[in-house]
C-alpha cells in the first residue's frame, strides 16, 4: 500500500480498510465464481491495473488512493482526531454527511462486518461478526474505524446541533461515561448542566469539554477566502475551495449564474462540480481555473493528484527521485538515488524500475512476504545486510531491509543527499552516503 503515511493511527486505518476491502472482494468472488479469485482479483484489478490475490492476507496490495472511500478516509480521520473541518460541505442537517459520502462509508464497513465476509479470505480479521459455532450466537468486534465513526458522529452533534448527548461526551472527553454522569451532579464551574441528566446543551457541552485537560480541542473550521492561495488541496477540499472562490469573485448571489454562462454549462452541472470533485469535466481543468483566477498549473496538478493519484505520483516521482545511469566505464559499477523525507522517515530506498538489470534477475520478491527473491548483501557503514529486492509497483524497486537506524542516527541524512549503490561482486552491494550541499 505505497501511499500510506508515516501517522501510525492513520496508516493504522487505512490498513483496516484495505483489509475489509479484499475481504468484500473475496467474498463477491466466492458468491459469484468458483472461489479461485477469478472474479474477485478481475474486481480489484479493474481498479488498480495490477495483479491482485484477494484471497492473500496482505493488505499492502491495496492501493488506498483508487478508492473513492480510501480518498476520503483522511479527511474523516483529520476531523476525528485532529479536530479539523473544511468549511463549505454539506454538514447542517440532522444526520451528519459530506455529500453523502459518509454514508458510504459508513455502509460500507456495515457491510463487511458481515460474518460471510469477515471469514471470506480465511483469515481472521480483528473486527466484524463472529460466531463461536455455526450454530452459536455471533458476536460482533468493533475497529478503529468504527472509533474514528462515533468521534464523527460526537464531534458533529458538538459542531452542528443544538444538542449532545452524556454519551457523546464522554467519547469526546476520552473519559468513560460514568464520570461524565457524575459530572452532572457536581457543583461549580465543573458542574455539566442538563435538564433531564442526558441530554445536554452543546453550547454547555462545550464550555465543560473546554475546562477540562482532557486533551479535547475545540473543531478549527478551514475556510478558503484569504487571498493566499493554500499550498495544496486534499481530495474531500478542492469542491469546497471552488465554490468559496466563485462566492469571492461573483457575490452570493451570481456565483452559479455567471460562471456556468463563461463556462458554458448548465445550472446542474455548475452544482455538480461544486457538490462533487468527481463531477468535474478534466477536458475544463483549465478553463475552470481561469474562471476561479488561480494559476493553471497548480490548479491542475490539485485535480490531478485527487483524481489519479497512481499517475500523478509517478510524475512527480521523477522530479523527487533523480539517478544516474550505470557507468560501463568504471571498474566498480554504480548508480545513484536521491534520498526524500518520506524514505528517510521510513528507512527505505527507493530504486527507479528501469535500473532492475542492476541487480541479480533472481533477487526480485514481490510486496508481500509470500514469494521472496535471492538475497543479495548490502554493506553501509560497519553494517552488512542481507535482503532480496521488492518490486513495489511498475516505478519502484526497493531493497526489502529497512535502513531508518542508518539514515536517523548514523549519517543524520537530509532530503536531497545521495546514495551511491556501488556493485562490489554479482550479489554483493556497497552503499555510500554523499551529503547535499
Amino acid at each position: 500500500m505505497n501511499n500510506l503515511t508515516v501517522d501510525p493511527l492513520l496508516n493504522k486505518l487505512q490498513i483496516e480498510l484495505a483489509d475489509r476491502i479484499l475481504h468484500f472482494a473475496a467474498f463477491i468472488d466466492s458468491s459469484f465464481g468458483q472461489g479461485n479469485g477469478s472474479i474477485g482479483n478481475r474486481l480489484v484489478e479493474l481498479m488498480q491495473n495490477k495483479d491482485i490475490s484477494v484471497y492473500s492476507e496482505d493488505p499492502d496490495q491495496i492501493e488506498i488512493n483508487k478508492y473513492r472511500i480510501g480518498r476520503a478516509l483522511p479527511f474523516f480521520y483529520n476531523y476525528a482526531y485532529h479536530a479539523r473541518c473544511v468549511q463549505g460541505l454539506d454538514w447542517e442537517d440532522d444526520e451528519w454527511r459530506v455529500d453523502s459520502l459518509d454514508q458510504v462509508f459508513r455502509e460500507f464497513l456495515e457491510i463487511t462486518d458481515n460474518y460471510g465476509i469477515v471469514t471470506s479470505t480465511g483469515n481472521s480479521p480483528s473486527w466484524g461478526s463472529r460466531k463461536t459455532s455455526c450454530r452459536s450466537e455471533s458476536f460482533w468486534e468493533s475497529s478503529p474505524l468504527w472509533e474514528m465513526v462515533k468521534l464523527c458522529d460526537a464531534r458533529h452533534a458538538l459542531d452542528f446541533e443544538e444538542e449532545i448527548t452524556a454519551s457523546d461526551i464522554a467519547i469526546l472527553a476520552g473519559m468513560n461515561e460514568k464520570s461524565v454522569r457524575n459530572a452532572l451532579r457536581a457543583e461549580g464551574e465543573h458542574q455539566l448542566h442538563s435538564d433531564d441528566g442526558d441530554i445536554v446543551e452543546s453550547a454547555e457541552a462545550l464550555r465543560w469539554l473546554s475546562l477540562r485537560k482532557s486533551g479535547f480541542r475545540e473543531t478549527v473550521f478551514v475556510t478558503f477566502n484569504q487571498e493566499k492561495l493554500p499550498e495544496s488541496l486534499a481530495y474531500m477540499e478542492i469542491a469546497p475551495f471552488i465554490k468559496s472562490r466563485l462566492e469571492k469573485l461573483y457575490g452570493d448571489m451570481n456565483w452559479i449564474e455567471k460562471p456556468s454562462k463563461l463556462l458554458g454549462y448548465s445550472y446542474e452541472q455548475m452544482w455538480l462540480i461544486v457538490d462533487d470533485i468527481e463531477k468535474i469535466p478534466i477536458k475544463d481543468v483549465q478553463r475552470i481555473a481561469k474562471v476561479i483566477k488561480v494559476d493553471h498549473a497548480w490548479f491542475t496538478e490539485q485535480i490531478f493528484t485527487a483524481l489519479f493519484p497512481e499517475q500523478m505520483q509517478l510524475i512527480l516521482y521523477k522530479k523527487n527521485i533523480e539517478y544516474t545511469i550505470i557507468t560501463d566505464e568504471l571498474d566498480k559499477p554504480f548508480i545513484e538515488v536521491h534520498l526524500t523525507e518520506k524514505g528517510i522517515k521510513n528507512g527505505y530506498i527507493d530504486i527507479p524500475a528501469k535500473l532492475t538489470d542492476f541487480f541479480p534477475k533472481d533477487c526480485f520478491g514481490d510486496r508481500s512476504k509470500d514469494e521472496l527473491g535471492a538475497s543479495i548483501e548490502l554493506r553501509f557503514g560497519n553494517e552488512v545486510r542481507s535482503t532480496d529486492m521488492r518490486v513495489k509497483s511498475s516505478i519502484t524497486i526497493s531493497p526489502r531491509a529497512r535502513f531508518g537506524g542508518y539514515f536517523n542516527k548514523v549519517i543524520n541524512a537530509k532530503p536531497g543527499d545521495t546514495l551511491r549503490i556501488i556493485k562490489v561482486d554479482d550479489r554483493v552491494f556497497e552503499i555510500k552516503h554523499n551529503p547535499s550541499l
